[in-house]
């Protein structure tokens, strides 16, 4: 039985200089229209007034300030040592949850135990107007095959019931740039059925410093490490699944397109795509654009990139 003394659910934030965006974020967990909950919140040793803004609201609020400043994943695996909730949820410290986020999926995962469940997300740029929706494809089960095929958990809504992590030795990994969030929920979903949830739950921030935006080196070598170290571990899954795998490592090739164009390197963004150019229909378009005589910015503006 669950100890009632503690929170149903765990919101981990980790944050680094990030007072910009930081009180609109957590106001937005404290207007839920749940309230079971804590917020983990992590300092990684800012230097801005981010530890002021967390400190200045209530004891549901746990504040620890890390000893040194380490990567994401560490960073994210310390603060998942605080939790105390049966779930575990993320929020960023400029992004948002939307008022039904965390009812909504603990809901689901009670009603059916799914040990991850993840939904629909608004993105939004840095003044917070909308730029567009994301809508998830898929529905609860089985979506590992989906996910190789295209890959849309949005980490602001993922939910994670927290002994699956102690049952399966699971954590972010900590030697990973870009994508240790990628990792682990495509771990989890090899193993396990998954909740999806249609709805919008989120609101997921694009700004022009953007992690995702400084490590796009690492994006194809880190899902390449993700998807080898789980086919190592189970063989028949690259079996099951071998259409979809053989995209799945495809599309490593499109991302490496994707890191030559933002580098205005033509050349061996064209090498790349010469690889895949028949495996997609958007691929041969992308393939046919880098002969024309249009920008790589405008190329990328076309991608969404």
């Amino acid at each position: 039985m669950r100890n009632s003394d503690l929170p149903l659910v765990s919101v981990v934030m980790n944050c680094y200089d990030s007072e910009t965006y930081l009180k609109e974020a957590i106001d937005s967990i404290y207007s839920q229209d749940f309230d079971d909950w804590e917020i983990i919140f992590w300092d990684n040793k800012s230097t801005d007034g981010s530890a002021e803004i967390a400190k200045s609201y209530d004891s549901k609020l746990k504040y620890y300030l890390a000893d040194t400043h380490t990567v994401l994943g560490a960073a994210r695996n310390l603060a998942l040592s605080k939790a105390k909730g049966k779930y575990i949820s993320f929020l960023d410290c400029d992004d948002l949850y939307l008022p039904n986020k965390l009812s909504l999926q603990v809901n689901l995962m009670e009603t059916y135990g799914f040990p991850l469940s993840y939904g629909s997300a608004i993105i939004i740029d840095e003044k917070g107007a909308d730029v567009r929706k994301e809508s998830v494809s898929y529905q609860s089960g089985n979506v590992f095959a989906n996910l190789l095929s295209r890959y849309e958990i949005n980490m602001q809504s993922v939910m994670i019931r927290r002994d699956i992590l102690h049952h399966d030795q699971l954590s972010f990994d900590q030697s990973m740039r870009y994508c240790p969030d990628y990792k682990l929920f495509m771990e989890i979903a090899s193993r396990y059925d998954l909740g999806v949830i249609e709805d919008y739950i989120v609101k997921y921030r694009h700004t022009a410093n953007s992690l995702s935006k400084q490590t796009t080196d690492y994006v194809s070598s880190e899902i390449k490490y993700t998807l080898d170290g789980i086919f190592n571990r189970d063989p028949n899954l690259k079996e099951i699944y071998s259409a979809q795998v053989e995209l799945s490592y495809g599309k490593l090739h499109y991302y490496d397109t994707i890191n030559a164009l933002l580098k205005n390197e033509r050349v061996i963004a064209k090498r790349h795509m010469s690889e895949i150019k028949f495996q997609r229909w958007q691929y041969f378009l992308l393939y046919t654009f880098l002969y024309l005589p249009i920008s790589d910015k405008l190329i990328l503006q076309i991608l969404k990139r």
